[in-house]
């Protein structure tokens, strides 16, 4: 549990210590803190459970695997910028009846799909132009961790999820299609803002 560090003992709990807050922390995030790091760490503390690897160069601790809406942080760190937006952000706002067990995301980057064993992580490009309205959200309340920290993650604002929505998916272009997909029409009634929609529809 122990290795050299700058000619002193560091221990796991002192690496904890220095990425914890950061919630979802790659080996780059690693590299800036403690430049002579070894990296053969990674994998001892892995087999013991103290830290969790996400996909390729990403970890967290097993800690915040508790709270179901950490993988939201997840998908906003993995591939970026992004944030949370289509059917996650609409099952959230209750406006489709169904429950999203994966992460669907909004980038201005490459299309990408990355399927681990927390989920599945799915991110729609759009041109940078349509890279607005969304918020953020902390998990502080959700995490049930005894820390301060408070994580922050970036989802979509109910009128850009619509929106997202049908700008992605063009195949639902008729009446008939659109009153299939069982739109909560009390939510969208009584929260959505029209002017706030019609606003950011003027920019696609």
């Amino acid at each position: 549990m122990q290795f050299e560090f700058k000619n002193k003992q560091m221990t796991y709990l002192e690496f904890k210590q220095n990425l914890f807050d950061f919630g979802v922390f790659s080996t780059n995030d690693i590299q800036r803190r403690f430049p002579e790091f070894d990296r053969r760490r990674l994998t001892e503390w892995q087999d013991k459970n103290y830290i969790v690897n996400i996909r390729n160069k990403w970890y967290c601790f097993p800690e915040y695997l508790n709270n179901d809406k950490f993988l939201w942080l997840i998908a906003n760190k993995i591939h970026s910028p992004s944030y949370i937006s289509l059917e996650t952000a609409l099952s959230w706002y209750q406006i489709i009846p169904e429950g999203v067990f994966s992460s669907t995301s909004i980038t201005t980057n490459k299309p990408r799909q990355y399927n681990t064993v927390y989920g599945g992580f799915y991110y729609n490009s759009v041109k940078p132009k349509l890279f607005f309205g969304y918020k953020l959200y902390s998990l502080n309340s959700e995490t049930r961790i005894n820390h301060t920290f408070s994580p922050q993650v970036r989802i979509a604002e109910m009128e850009k999820a619509i929106l997202d929505f049908f700008y992605i998916n063009t195949q639902y272009n008729r009446e008939k299609e659109i009153m299939d997909l069982r739109f909560n029409t009390n939510v969208v009634h009584d929260e959505l803002s029209k002017s706030k929609l019609y606003e950011y529809l003027e920019q696609f």
